[in-house]
């Protein structure tokens, strides 16, 4: 799956989240169980974007928000942000708000 910056996401709904130390761990659930086979682990950068996933804002307005905390090109900001939406797309931890 490709997104691109006008596309707007929320978090699946059976997805816990855990900070531990400098990473962020998404773990889904199944059932009563965790899938910690299928564990997740995101970065600071993967973290903001998965925290900015609220189904109200477009990967775009996510972008910039980013360019405001980061020392770095706009263009590089939202070529990592369709990545990493992507990435979590594909694995079914967000989707897509039509």
């Amino acid at each position: 799956m490709s997104a691109q910056l006008s596309d707007v996401f929320r978090q699946a709904d059976n997805i816990v989240t855990r900070k531990v130390m400098d990473e962020t761990l998404l773990v889904p659930i199944s059932g009563d169980l965790a899938s910690m086979d299928n564990l997740y682990t995101l970065n600071e950068t993967g973290a903001f974007i998965w925290q900015s996933l609220d189904g109200s804002r477009s990967l775009a307005e996510i972008s910039s928000a980013l360019e405001q905390q980061y020392d770095a090109p706009l263009a590089v900001i939202e070529a990592d942000a369709k990545e990493i939406a992507a990435g979590l797309a594909e694995a079914g931890l967000i989707v897509p708000v039509v």
